[in-house]
């Protein structure tokens, strides 16, 4: 199809002042810096780095205007055609059957201006395999998702792939969206709870030192720490306690501050073939991940999180873009461990989760407190060597290592069921994984001489794609060799030959 048959969208105006907000935002602190606080225009090399700093603001404007001046977008009933570039125009096509999934991004910004980031996903490992449209109307974004739907359910009802039609007269599908299911939301005595269990009430001391470190880029704050200093060595007890109190109320305040803003209205609902999950108040985010592209459950457990009984669920999706990763596969990111094995088992249920696990025989220990720790080793050696007044710290490092491999040995599990493997690994922070043979790619077992001696071994799980890669350590050899037996494919094929 030509270029003049196709009608061509552009990006909204405001999208431009979006993109100029965006870049004045990356330059707020040196301006203010520069020609606020310290508005030098006296010396040299003053004036050469405001001047620098302007001239790369406007350049970076620059670019911005003409990356959304050259952008267009345009479809028909089985591609979206896409020009864009900056200096240089780039022209690319991608087929609507390709497109799998689509997730919607409001920043604060964007939600002011009442546009939405849409980013189409085909679930493939590579540059060109999805795309981006930054910055269109709500309506605009609602009509893509209908023409999408459309496609997926001309996919669905007939046999013939999407790509194989020999005409465009085919009459778009008028169909109805899919039922959207809540499957859970998070309330907010769970966000609370989270908060006071997880490390974002440490929140404050990163943020603080962000802050110190752009402002003594410009301005030599020394002295400002030698004053601070000599009042904590003067002070009372009783002040240097209040002092941190406040630091410790505060942190726990902003920690509170950043999970509501970024898990505030967490949903995660079921739309016909593909989980949904949206979140977040000022920067709201909805992720989309077909159930056919689920490879792999993973439930974590941090080591504070563990005694309250709280765990976080990932899925390990097919060629989701690294980009996304991370956010789309967290579809629980803190519940109740029954209320989450509860969804898992009701709206996952092609995953089944096993009643039984088995524990690491004795001789495992063994291995795991004999093994050489070289960072205990090389930590003992620079300190004995260089610090020896400091030398009774490596108790506690030893205690560390030495608790964290038998807390390793306690809570390792694994277990074949059917066709399922299903492992808990970790010491510190636990997790299980739960993924069935169909998904997996292959299975490497490997043996140090230390473990030839208590005939155990290490098994590395990967699933399809090179997703996910599960190491269970120090099982015994007769176990490994039978799963190896399970998931071989000769077995397979040699009972389906005749004779």
């Amino acid at each position: 199809m030509t270029e003049a048959a196709l009608t061509w969208h552009r990006l909204p105006s405001r999208v431009l002042l979006l993109r100029v907000l965006e870049v004045i935002k990356s330059f707020a602190i040196p301006l203010v810096l520069l020609f606020v606080v310290n508005n030098d225009w006296e010396s040299t090399f003053g004036i050469i780095l405001r001047v620098g700093i302007l001239l790369f603001l406007g350049l970076d404007v620059l670019q911005k205007f003409f990356g959304w001046l050259n952008f267009r977008y345009a479809l028909d009933e089985k591609t979206v055609y896409i020009i864009d570039g900056n200096w240089i125009k780039k022209e690319k096509s991608l087929p609507l059957y390709k497109i799998q999934s689509v997730h919607s991004n409001s920043p604060f910004l964007y939600r002011l201006l009442g546009v939405v980031e849409l980013t189409f996903d085909t679930n493939a490992n590579s540059d060109d395999a999805s795309f981006k449209l930054a910055g269109v109307f709500p309506n605009e974004a609602k009509r893509l998702e209908d023409i999408l739907d459309q496609v997926r359910h001309r996919k669905t009802e007939t046999d013939i792939p999407v790509e194989g039609e020999t005409d465009g007269t085919v009459a778009p599908v008028a169909i109805e969206k899919p039922s959207s299911r809540l499957l859970y939301a998070l309330s907010t005595r769970e966000i609370i709870i989270a908060s006071l269990t997880s490390l974002s009430v440490f929140a404050i001391f990163p943020v603080a030192s962000t802050i110190i470190s752009s402002i003594d880029d410009f301005i030599n704050l020394d002295g400002t720490f030698d004053t601070i200093g000599d009042w904590v060595v003067h002070a009372s007890i009783i002040a240097i306690g209040v002092l941190v109190l406040a630091v410790l109320i505060l942190s726990i305040v902003i920690g509170m501050v950043i999970n509501f803003l970024k898990y505030g209205n967490f949903r995660l609902e079921r739309r016909g073939d593909r989980i949904r999950v949206e979140k977040g108040l000022l920067n709201r985010s909805a992720k989309e991940i077909p159930y056919e592209k689920i490879q792999a459950v993973r439930v974590k457990e941090t080591f504070i999180r563990r005694w309250f009984h709280i765990v976080g669920v990932e899925l390990v999706a097919a060629g989701t873009m690294d980009e996304l990763k991370n956010e789309s596969s967290t579809i629980l990111p803190f519940v109740k461990r029954e209320r989450a094995m509860n969804v898992l088992n009701e709206h996952f249920d092609q995953f089944v989760w096993s009643d039984a696990l088995h524990r690491l025989p004795k001789r495992s220990l063994w291995v795991k407190l004999l093994r050489i720790s070289w960072v205990g080793l090389i930590v003992s050696g620079v300190v004995l060597y260089f610090f020896r007044e400091y030398a009774w710290w490596l108790i506690l490092l030893w205690a560390i290592i030495i608790g964290g491999r038998l807390l390793s040995y306690m809570t390792t599990r694994y277990a074949q069921n059917g066709q399922f493997i299903e492992l808990r690994t970790g010491a510190f922070n636990v997790t299980s994984f739960l993924t069935d043979k169909p998904r997996i790619e292959q299975i490497q077992v490997t043996q140090t001489p230390l473990q030839r001696r208590f005939d155990v071994c290490n098994v590395l799980f990967s699933t399809r794609g090179v997703l996910s890669h599960e190491l269970i350590e120090d099982i015994p050899k007769q176990e490994a060799d039978a799963m190896l037996k399970w998931f071989s494919r000769y077995e397979e094929e040699n009972m389906k030959r005749p004779g």
